[in-house]
């Protein structure tokens, strides 16, 4: 270039001498620091010495990180002379794949002592904004300022797409604005500062798990080439629009902006990122910081630690959780409440964990669960420590089951949490006794363990709670290793519940995914000694006496409803007590059975009796396929069965008939048989 600029001053002393009206040079390569310049063609018009015209065509440029063809350069007055070759105002056009230009104001300055070269454009048209570029070279060495005004965000990914830059497959949309700084060498950039905002951004994927529209951002950074890598100092403000990344859904009002900062290094021989920090703050919603490495091509989180300053819900819940809890049922919660805490991670597992609850309180939107004024500390970590931790609530629910409030204390260590002493909790007007209760977490996720005590519970205020008709009685029971694991709940024992002055035991309990949408149940029932007198009480059936026994063999439930069961429940055999059945229990029973009296009573002459005397009582069901296969205590005559069978006198048999029901019509009818409405079996009336 030194060499050009030279010949081009002696031209200028030649014409002086000799008048030349024009001068033609041609050049196969120029090039000088890191660029080049190929089959140059110069023609000088000197008609007027002191103010040369110029004009450059060059077939290919080459600078740092981008190669042009087919320039073309004029200048009016081109500055020549020993020290300099300069054009403050020229016009060039070029074109290079997918990008051409004609006329853009442009200027240049060579010093020959020092080699610098300072290029510079203005008003550039690109992807349907402007660019502007000052572009400084010497040594070796180069620095670069680009501006940008209302640069198509879609214009301007497919050209970078056609220069081989790799970009997500996206349909892109919005304007970009900002300035961005270059520095580097013949080796590529060292460094790259900018400051830029998107305006009316968006994006979309094929598949439609990736979208944002309306976005307003702002973004200031650096990113700096270091000896193992490169290093990033950047900072990103999200205004107004909204962003979609399956499954989560943000919007960024004028109220709740997300702010973003990032210092981190990238190492990519080792192919590690270091994060050093990352804060984050979302008015309303939730402000923290988080540092951590990751590998992703050994183990993809080798150490995080987050820490979350202040949070509060609903904010927290509705924008960063709920979307994650999509189809169980925790979907749909109303929280309030504030959170602190932190978390530590390392080789993917997490090591240590604390939290902290203000005022916290949620309900599932179907009132299924919830809990009122948590407050309270819990810690965690996986080491040898032992550490406690304190939770208390003001109130609790499970479905319309009041829980009274109560102080849990616990203690971590490495496998998880456990009870530090037995908990009591208000119950109705009993009490839940929790005698342990253990919560750890693995690779599978969280498992849990409880065994539990309930003290005496009315049935009356019982079944007030779940809005049902008073019962009378009480309510008591034990629940014995209860375990949660692999969203599985067993039973480790029996399950013993008290009421109706027996005892009610279940038997293999299985809950497969217990707060799902689906969840399905498994189990074996048996009750004994149920006192009749108490249970047709209770649920205004009519009064029987005497006592009842009963099993469920192979109850199976598909979202809390019977599939598949093999139901008996009859009088006990030995039964000494008292077995005595009124008018309106016969037909109750008798509506059961699908037969066709129900009234039958009131019509005959054993009207004037208000019960009867019977020597047992039983019903059955098989439930198949939606079909109850039904029978009773024993065959009767015509091929019916008993679902009474008399005694003494005044001898009263109820025969059903019909083997099979539909299921739902029979629960219709269980419905009904206190209105007095539906039809019964046969009802045999008459002395033995």
């Amino acid at each position: 270039m030194r060499r050009l600029a030279g010949g081009l001053c002696l031209w200028l002393l030649w014409c002086t001498a000799y008048p030349l009206e024009q001068i033609q040079l041609h050049f196969g390569t120029i090039a000088d620091g890191g660029w080049s310049l190929q089959e140059v063609e110069l023609v000088l018009d000197v008609s007027d010495a002191k103010k040369p015209v110029a004009s450059i065509r060059v077939g290919r440029a080459r600078f740092p990180g981008v190669e042009l063809q087919h320039l073309a350069f004029e200048c009016s007055e081109l500055q020549i002379d020993v020290e300099t070759v300069a054009c403050a105002q020229g016009r060039l056009g070029l074109s290079m794949k997918g990008l051409s230009a004609k006329a853009v104001p442009a200027a240049f300055h060579y010093d020959r002592r020092s080699g610098a070269l300072e290029l510079s454009l203005s008003r550039f048209p690109l992807a349907a904004g402007r660019l502007g570029l000052a572009l400084s070279l010497q040594a070796g060495r180069w620095q670069a300022r680009v501006r940008l005004a209302r640069v198509d965000l879609d214009g301007l990914a497919g050209l970078l797409t056609g220069a081989g830059m790799v970009l997500p497959p996206l349909e892109y949309a919005g304007r970009l604005g900002g300035e961005l700084s270059l520095e580097g060498g013949e080796a590529g950039v060292r460094r790259l500062r900018w400051d830029l905002h998107g305006d009316d951004g968006g994006w979309s994927n094929a598949d439609g798990s990736q979208a944002a529209e309306a976005l307003q951002l702002d973004s200031r950074g650096s990113l700096s080439r270091r000896p193992h890598g490169w290093y990033i100092d950047a900072s990103l403000r999200a205004s107004a629009g909204m962003l979609f990344s399956d499954p989560l859904y943000l919007e960024f009002a004028g109220d709740r902006p997300l702010s973003l900062s990032l210092q981190a290094s990238w190492n990519p021989d080792a192919g590690r990122l270091q994060l050093e920090r990352l804060s984050f703050d979302q008015p309303q919603v939730v402000a923290g910081h988080l540092s951590g490495r990751l590998q992703p091509a050994a183990q993809p989180l080798q150490h995080l630690e987050l820490e979350i300053e202040r949070s509060q819900l609903p904010g927290l819940y509705q924008t960063w959780l709920q979307p994650w809890f999509a189809g169980t049922v925790l979907d749909d919660l109303e929280t309030q409440g504030q959170l602190q805490g932190s978390l530590r991670v390392e080789q993917g597992r997490p090591r240590a964990l604390q939290l902290r609850l203000e005022q916290v309180s949620f309900r599932e939107a179907g009132g299924q669960f919830g809990v009122e004024g948590l407050n309270g500390r819990l810690q965690w970590s996986d080491d040898r420590a032992t550490h406690r931790s304190t939770l208390a609530w003001r109130a609790a629910n499970f479905y319309r089951l009041r829980l009274g409030a109560a102080t849990l204390q616990l203690e971590s260590g490495r496998r998880g949490l456990r009870l530090r002493k037995p908990l009591v909790v208000p119950f109705l007007d009993g009490q839940l006794h929790l005698d342990e209760f253990q919560l750890g977490v693995d690779d599978k996720g969280v498992h849990w363990l409880l065994d539990a005590m309930l003290t005496p519970v009315s049935m009356r205020t019982f079944s007030t709670a779940l809005g049902w008709k008073p019962l009378s009685g009480k309510l008591s029971g034990m629940v014995p290793r209860v375990q949660y694991r692999n969203g599985v709940l067993t039973l480790g024992g029996i399950l013993l519940v008290q009421a109706f002055d027996g005892d009610i035991t279940v038997r293999n309990l299985r809950i497969e995914h217990p707060l799902g949408r689906v969840p399905r149940l498994w189990a074996d029932v048996r009750a004994e000694h149920v006192d009749l007198k108490t249970l047709t009480r209770t649920f205004d059936f009519g009064r029987i006496e005497g006592q009842l026994r009963g099993e469920v063999k192979g109850l199976y439930m598909e979202a809390w409803q019977p599939v598949a069961f093999d139901a008996f429940l009859a009088t006990p055999e030995g039964d000494r007590s008292r077995h005595r059945i009124s008018q309106k229990a016969v037909d109750n029973l008798s509506d059961l059975g699908g037969g066709g009296v129900g009234g039958a009573l009131s019509r005959s002459f054993l009207r004037v009796f208000e019960d009867f005397p019977y020597r047992r009582l039983g019903i059955g069901c098989r439930l198949e396929n939606g079909v109850c296969h039904m029978r009773g205590v024993g065959p009767a005559p015509d091929g019916g069965y008993y679902l009474v069978e008399g005694a003494f006198l005044p001898h009263l048999d109820v025969i059903g008939h019909v083997r099979e029901v539909d299921w739902q019509g029979l629960l219709d009818r269980l419905i009904a048989v206190t209105t007095g409405t539906g039809e019964g079996p046969e009802v045999s009336i008459g002395a033995q």
